[in-house]
């Protein structure tokens, strides 16, 4: 036997070994080779179609994807790769029990003495597609049993809004089934307002931020009740299509509560704003009967005593009065409230009598420091005012702030402090007063050195 033949039969001996299939057509269309995978796979003998033409033993496939590019091949020497996820029958070719051989095709121009060939090669991935289908089955078994058990709605649809699938709370919360709901568009779970808001299309899910805040929709429930849903999505793809899946909280019952919850902080805001206008007003009409009371008392040495009374009970209403125009209860704009209280001294006064100027930084105090604060600041300008001797009383007040606490310095440019005056020991009712309500809100009491008139500085820490 000459080396040629001997080639010639090794080859075909190889080729009869390779576990997948190898055709050679010629530039006709007519089968050159057909090896031993094939005649298994096809149930067609090699001698019952060598030299004839491929057709013959797949006619259905002569006006087809694998035709054409079998003629690729030929004419234009181009390649092609034809894989069964994107061609689902190219061959029909079956496994030794019958079953369908899921396959992929590679198909190339040959060269050789005689002109072009084709060369076909079939690769079997009925192992690899059922491992993948498998593995598949197993994962979504994983995902289903936790989204099953979910309490919140999870629903996924296609970029146009229509259902693909929704899980066992979407069904109870929305009162439709997987069968009557898959296929429909998102629409049938939404109100009419909302169904729009479902993102749709790759733009309007590419704009949305991952870290956005969910979606508040309103959801169609049992009966057609609306319900409060907040939506999560989350977009991806799966063979080369795009999916939405959502998640839907039910917050009907959590939107109710925190309805009533800021209902009954508005019927509180309301309460205590009556609350403060109606003590301002009892501590007004205190302050009023004072001042009918020292009307009928001539010089009497007891009207003083009514009048600082007065001037105390008024301080205190102007904390409450000031709590009734703002819209905070539980601090008290300090800054505003010394502004106020400066005014009306010296209006009370006579710009005669006194002149006070005020450097303040803004402060804000809780609501237990603000009746005291104001009574302290009272009584330090009311005694500038009252000890001023024959002169017009100049007083600064300042008020600072910083992040340890805040300080009050009341000061004037009077006769001054007696020599060794100790506020503590003092038996008058203002400076008791004083001494007592600085004590009250934790903070202290100093007489710093001032060469003319007297100063007192209240601290009080944060």
């Amino acid at each position: 036997m000459s080396p040629a033949s001997d080639s010639i039969r090794n080859s075909g001996l190889v080729l009869d070994a390779l576990d997948s299939g190898v055709v050679i057509l010629g530039a006709d269309h007519r089968v050159q080779i057909w090896n031993a995978w094939m005649e298994r796979a096809t149930d067609v003998s090699k001698a019952t179609l060598m030299g004839k033409s491929i057709w013959e033993a797949f006619p259905a496939l002569a006006d087809s994807r694998f035709s054409d590019a079998i003629d690729d091949a030929l004419e234009a020497g181009a390649s092609s790769v034809l894989t069964h996820s994107l061609h689902s029958a190219l061959l029909p070719l079956h496994l030794p029990d019958g079953r369908p051989l899921l396959h992929d095709l590679m198909i190339r121009p040959l060269i050789a003495p005689e002109g072009r060939q084709c060369l076909i090669q079939v690769r079997d991935v009925t192992v690899t597609v059922e491992r993948e289908r498998l593995l598949r089955e197993r994962r979504d078994a994983k995902y289903r049993a936790v989204v099953d058990t979910a309490l919140d709605a999870i629903v996924t649809t296609d970029t146009a809004g229509t259902l693909q699938w929704m899980n066992r709370a979407a069904e109870r919360i929305f009162d439709v089934t997987s069968a009557e709901a898959v296929g429909q568009d998102i629409g049938l779970l939404l109100s009419l307002e909302d169904r729009s808001r479902w993102p749709r299309g790759s733009e309007a899910l590419a704009s949305r931020e991952a870290s956005a805040p969910p979606i508040e929709l309103i959801g169609r429930g049992r009966g057609g009740v609306p319900l409060n849903l907040e939506l999560s999505v989350a977009e991806w793809r799966s063979e080369d299509r795009t999916f939405v899946t959502g998640i839907l909280r039910d917050v009907t019952e959590r939107r109710r509560a925190r309805d009533a919850l800021e209902q009954a902080v508005a019927d509180k805001t309301v309460l205590l704003r009556e609350i403060n206008h109606r003590v301002k007003n009892s501590l007004q009409l205190v302050s009023g009967l004072l001042s009918l009371q020292m009307a009928g008392l001539g010089d009497s040495p007891a009207k003083p005593l009514l009048r600082d009374a007065s001037d105390r009970i008024s301080a205190v209403a102007r904390v409450h009065h000031r709590l009734y125009q703002s819209d905070k209860f539980s601090t008290l704009d300090f800054t505003a409230f010394l502004r106020e209280l400066c005014d009306d001294l010296v209006q009370a006064s006579g710009d005669s009598v006194c002149a006070i100027r005020l450097e303040a930084d803004a402060l804000e105090v809780d609501i237990d420091q603000a009746a005291p604060l104001g009574l302290i600041t009272n009584e330090l300008i009311t005694n500038a005012i009252k000890h001023r001797a024959l002169n017009p009383a100049l007083i600064d007040v300042s008020l600072r702030s910083d992040p340890g606490g805040f300080t009050l310095t009341v000061s004037d440019q009077g006769p001054g402090l007696v020599t060794g005056f100790d506020a503590a020991k003092s038996k008058t009712l203002g400076m008791r007063i004083i001494t007592a309500l600085t004590r009250q809100i934790g903070g202290t009491l100093q007489i710093p050195p001032t060469p003319l008139g007297a100063a007192f500085r209240v601290t009080v820490p944060r």
